[in-house]
């Protein structure tokens, strides 16, 4: 069973699975989500330009690429994750925990 996720774990988590490209359903299996989270997220990620929306015609389906703006995102959430400010402590560089320590 998964512990809770916070927004930007579950960004970074679709992000990352989408380096390459890939299907929504693929992508919900690879980042353990749901459909509606799936959907929530995508829609997210495309109108804020993190993630590209891309067709294929020969196969009638849609893949979703991880953008050079999404690929920044997972730089610097992996750099917050090396110096421990967790998820909890700033989501999207708004302060949410008030027990944090300034470094």
């Amino acid at each position: 069973m998964l512990n809770y996720r916070s927004a930007a774990d579950i960004i970074a988590m679709i992000l990352f699975t989408a380096i390459n490209g890939e299907r929504k359903s693929s992508i919900m299996s690879k980042a353990h989500l749901n459909y509606r989270q799936i959907k929530k997220y995508i829609k997210i990620l495309v109108v804020n330009d993190l993630v590209e929306e891309k067709s294929n015609l020969s196969e009638g389906s849609m893949t979703y690429h991880t953008t050079e703006k999404g690929k920044n995102y997972l730089e610097m959430y992996e750099e917050s994750k090396l110096y421990n400010l967790t998820s909890n402590t700033y989501v999207f560089g708004k302060r949410t925990n008030e027990d944090f320590c300034s470094l």
